[in-house]
């Protein structure tokens, strides 16, 4: 066992990366009869993807067949991350069962189940580790995969563990509809993280995503520790902020302009800009993973296939590991939203 003394500490979305959690591709779809609010989350998708989303109701992605292929390539992933010696966590599997009784079969069907993308449950930034409000009904399940881990991982380390307010779910589900809007919820996929800047993006969606009001219960809850933390508003077609930003470096980052209404923040106004388009963008083109400064970890699918990317961040200097995701960016997710990193170490003060 790790030794629970070892600080958690991530201050960069660059720094060298030492310890990480990696999602499991456990799935259970809602139930599309009983889940009618599932329409307008799908909005995220392309239409292609949300179609095979609703062919696949209620079953799980064991049934369908992705445990397997998207298991591959959480390997290939995971390979590359074992070349670097980083250390590698995996979450307990939540089954129907262990979902149903804590949360009983109806809202089950509900919501469904989704562990892959251990990016949104919690957030660390600096030593605070924060357990999210999920502002995505399917998401509500993932935390339960992670609780002996932190209580392994955090009791006895530096951590400021803590969690959110708990919600009253049954004032966000209007029969088979949810709307997030009016609650305190965050994604860690909405969640970037620049020494004390901090940003947050909330989608204009209202059935994914985090919240304004998420937005200014971080705030509230980082600024005495001297963070400035800024909100970024998103369209409706994309979920999370990492969707459509990312950092592989300081001075350089990938970006989709147009997901901006109010334009790229003024804070990489002299920052080497890498431009996707919007459809890129929701294919996942954008959500890479920066090793360090020196290395970044990309995927591809059969819509994108990473070179251009990977050409420019080669010219900048950064070694580019491009390996196939398109199975996870059928789902709506990456390589960022794969992994939940509990150490990077700071490359620098600003």
């Amino acid at each position: 066992m790790m030794n629970k003394n070892q600080e958690v500490q991530v201050d960069f979305e660059y720094g060298t990366l030492k310890e990480v959690i990696v999602g499991i591709p456990n799935i259970i779809y809602p139930d599309i009869t009983k889940a009618h609010w599932v329409k307008e989350a799908l909005n995220i998708l392309p239409e292609d993807e949300a179609q095979k989303i609703v062919a696949n109701s209620y079953k799980d992605s064991k049934e369908t067949g992705q445990y397997e292929s998207m298991e591959k390539e959480n390997q290939e992933l995971i390979s590359i991350l074992q070349r670097h010696n980083i250390i590698i966590h995996r979450p307990d599997l939540v089954t129907k069962e262990r979902a149903i009784l804590n949360f009983g079969e109806d809202y089950l069907r509900l919501s469904g189940v989704s562990q892959q993308f251990t990016r949104d449950p919690f957030l660390v930034i600096g030593n605070h580790v924060i357990e999210c409000s999920m502002g995505s009904l399917y998401r509500r399940c993932d935390i339960l995969g992670l609780k002996n881990l932190f209580i392994e991982r955090l009791i006895g380390s530096n951590a400021q563990w803590i969690a959110m307010p708990s919600l009253d779910y049954s004032r966000m589900i209007k029969g088979s509809d949810f709307d997030k809007t009016a609650f305190p919820v965050l994604e860690g996929g909405d969640v970037i993280v620049l020494g004390k800047k901090i940003f947050v993006g909330i989608s204009q969606n209202k059935t994914t995503g985090s919240s304004i009001l998420g937005y200014r219960w971080l705030k509230a809850y980082l600024e005495p520790f001297g963070y400035d933390v800024q909100q970024i508003s998103l369209p409706e077609t994309l979920l999370h902020l990492d969707v459509a930003l990312s950092i592989p470096k300081r001075g350089v980052i990938i970006v989709c302009p147009e997901a901006f209404p109010d334009g790229v923040p003024s804070y990489f106004q002299d920052w080497k800009q890498i431009t996707v388009t919007i459809d890129q963008a929701r294919r996942l083109a954008a959500n890479g993973l920066p090793l360090d400064e020196n290395h970044y970890i990309i995927g591809y699918n059969d819509h994108f296939s990473g070179t251009v990317i990977l050409e420019a961040l080669e010219k900048e200097g950064i070694t580019v590991y491009r390996i196939p995701f398109g199975n996870h960016n059928a789902v709506g997710g990456s390589i960022r939203c794969s992994t939940n990193p509990l150490v990077r170490v700071l490359p620098h003060k600003l």
